[in-house]
C-alpha cells in the first residue's frame, strides 16, 4: 500500500481545548460532525466509494497537508477501463456537492472527488499572503495528489473556483491531462472597469460592500455561532431544493448540514480564495489571458449556465475562449452558477459526451 494513502486520519484536526471542552465551542461543528454530514449526504449515491487521505507532504507551508479523497467505482469495473475523472468543487463547498452527478458519470470509468486543501475534510494549512504563491501551491497540491494516487493520465472537472484552479493546472501540466472541463468557472476574465454602471448599484450598497469585501465570504455564518446551522438553512433553501430528487424532501437538511460543517471549520481555503480574488467576483490575475498565451494541446470544455452571474461577465465575443486552441464552449439553458445541480441530466450528458469523444 502507498504510505501516502491513509484511511484512519481525521482532518482538519482539532486542538486539545476543542477536544476536551466541546460544550464551550462557539461554532457548533467539529471534524467528526463534518464526517457524519458527508456520509449522510453521499449515502444517496448508488455507486460504492471508499474514502481516504492522500498525504501530499509539505507542499503548502511547513506542515504536512492531507487531501480528503473519495474514489467511486462500480463493482466489476477495472481501473484501466477508461481514463479516470477527477472532480474539484468550488469555494465554500466539498466533494459531496457532486452527489447528483456521480452515478451517471461513473458508468464506465472511475471517479475521484477531492476536497481542496483548506476546504471540507482536507487539511487547513496556512497559505501564503502572496496571491501568486497561493495559486502555485494549489496547482502543486493537485499535481502531488495525482502522483501519490498513481494516475498517469486523468480528466479534470472543476466548478467555479475549482474551475479556475483546473485551468491553471492545465496550463502547467498538459502532459498529464486527457480532457479538462471548466464548469461555470470563476476567475476567467478581468473585472470590468464599468461594473458599477452595469450593475446599477446604489451608493449604500457600495458602501456596505466596501467593508464586507475585506472579510472572508462565510464570516457572517461563523460569527453567528450557535445560530449558524439555522442561518445556513435560511440562506440557501434554493440550493437545498436542487437535491430534492436525490435525497427526498424529508432529507433536505442534509445538504445544509453538510455545507455548514464544511464552512464552520477554520477558513483556510476562504482566506486563500480571498487572496487571489478581486472583490470576490473576479481573480486578481485572470486565467483566460494565461490560457490564451499557452500552446494548449488539451481539449477544454467551457460549460456555462445561461442564467449564471458568471456568464454575464464573459468577454464581448460570443466565444469566451476564442483565442485558445482545442476549446469548446457550451451553455446549458435554465442553469445558474450551480450548473451541476440546476440541470444535472443535461450537465451529466454534456460531460460524458466530452469525455467520450
Amino acid at each position: 500500500m502507498n504510505p501516502a494513502i491513509e484511511f484512519d486520519t481525521l482532518e482538519p484536526r482539532e486542538n486539545w481545548f476543542q477536544s476536551w471542552f466541546p460544550f464551550l465551542r462557539w461554532i457548533p461543528t467539529s471534524s467528526n460532525k463534518l464526517k457524519n454530514a458527508e456520509e449522510r449526504f453521499i449515502e444517496f449515491i448508488k455507486v460504492p466509494s471508499e474514502g481516504f487521505y492522500v498525504n501530499i507532504g509539505k507542499v503548502i507551508g511547513s506542515d504536512e497537508c492531507k487531501i480528503w479523497t473519495r474514489k467511486f467505482q462500480r463493482p466489476g469495473l477495472k481501473d484501466e477501463n477508461k481514463i479516470p475523472l477527477v472532480m474539484i468543487h468550488g469555494m465554500g463547498a466539498g466533494l459531496a456537492m457532486f452527489s447528483l452527478n456521480i452515478d451517471t458519470l461513473a458508468q464506465d470509468r472511475v471517479i475521484y472527488a477531492i476536497d481542496l486543501p483548506g476546504f471540507g475534510r482536507s487539511s487547513r494549512p496556512a497559505f501564503s499572503s502572496d496571491p501568486e504563491e497561493v495559486e502555485k501551491h494549489y496547482v502543486a497540491s493537485i499535481e502531488e495528489w495525482r502522483k501519490q494516487v498513481g494516475l498517469d493520465k486523468m480528466s479534470l472537472l472543476g466548478h467555479s473556483f475549482g474551475g479556475f484552479l483546473s485551468a491553471l493546472y492545465t496550463i502547467e501540466h498538459q502532459d498529464r491531462l486527457h480532457k479538462t472541463i471548466l464548469a461555470d468557472p470563476w476567475g476567467m476574465v478581468e473585472k470590468p472597469s464599468d461594473i458599477v454602471e452595469k450593475m446599477n448599484v446604489s451608493l449604500g450598497v457600495r458602501a456596505v460592500f466596501s467593508i464586507v469585501k475585506h472579510l472572508n465570504p462565510m464570516f457572517g455564518m461563523r460569527a453567528s455561532g450557535p445560530a449558524g446551522p439555522g442561518l445556513m438553512k435560511r440562506m440557501r433553501p434554493d440550493l437545498m431544493r436542487k437535491f430534492e430528487d436525490l435525497v427526498g424532501e424529508e432529507n433536505l437538511e442534509v445538504v445544509a448540514d453538510y455545507l455548514f460543517h464544511c464552512n464552520g471549520q477554520y477558513p483556510a481555503g476562504e482566506t486563500a480564495f480571498s487572496r487571489v480574488s478581486n472583490d470576490f467576483f473576479w481573480a486578481k490575475t485572470p486565467a483566460l489571458p494565461r490560457l490564451e498565451m499557452t500552446n494548449n494541446q488539451v481539449p477544454i470544455l467551457f460549460l456555462y449556465g445561461s442564467d449564471s452571474w458568471i456568464s454575464r461577465f464573459k468577454p464581448e465575443e460570443d466565444n469566451p475562449a476564442s483565442n485558445i486552441s482545442n476549446v469548446t464552449v457550451q451553455f446549458i439553458e435554465q442553469a445558474g452558477h450551480h450548473i451541476y445541480a440546476d440541470r444535472p441530466d443535461t450537465f451529466n450528458e454534456t460531460v460524458l459526451n466530452m469525455l467520450n469523444t
